[in-house]
């Protein structure tokens, strides 16, 4: 009789379980891309695999994407990949994807970069002070030479608020 129970505990946990397998395994493809990204972004990674570990981290956010709909760190992931292998367009698709279901710091930021390789510098610089206004501290991954002067605009629609004379936030 305890052999039976412990066989239907068993069965009952594996089917309690198996809806978050895809879960775990998209995890596990976001960690690889993560620690992709980051062994290349540190100089770890050889040069002469480099590109080939960004492509491959690129994959696993894309396929880790499908196992975590709604989260936005396949999406990061992506496009910081995407930047890394000058594909700048591909990137700001990515990321206004992601942005439309939720606007995150992390997300339009670079949103900001991924514009900046386009050339499009009205729209990097949005991209920034949007970070700016909702995250202040954001802004500290940018150049030293762009810093102060987002802050200062944050600083400058901040009194506009304040003042009554400001009607929306700042346009992405």
């Amino acid at each position: 009789m305890k052999l039976v129970v412990r066989i239907v505990v068993v069965i009952v946990a594996a089917l309690l379980l198996w809806p978050e397998v895809p879960r775990y395994r998209a995890e596990r493809l976001l960690a690889d891309a993560n620690a992709r990204l980051e062994r290349v972004l540190r100089g770890a990674e050889p040069a002469a695999t480099a590109v080939a570990s960004v492509q491959a981290a690129d994959d696993a956010a894309r396929r880790a994407a499908e196992g975590l709909p709604p989260e936005p760190r396949p999406a990061l992931a992506r496009s910081i990949a995407l930047i890394m292998t000058r594909q700048p367009d591909a990137a700001v698709a990515v990321l206004n994807d992601a942005i439309a279901r939720g606007e995150r710091p992390e997300l339009t930021i670079n949103l900001g970069r991924a514009r900046a390789a386009l050339g499009d510098e009205a729209g990097a610089r949005r991209a920034y002070l949007r970070t700016a206004w909702a995250a202040p501290s954001a802004v500290g991954t940018l150049p030293q030479s762009m810093r102060q002067s987002v802050l200062d605009e944050v600083a400058a629609l901040e009194a506009k608020l304040r003042a009554g004379e400001l009607r929306e936030v700042p346009a992405l």
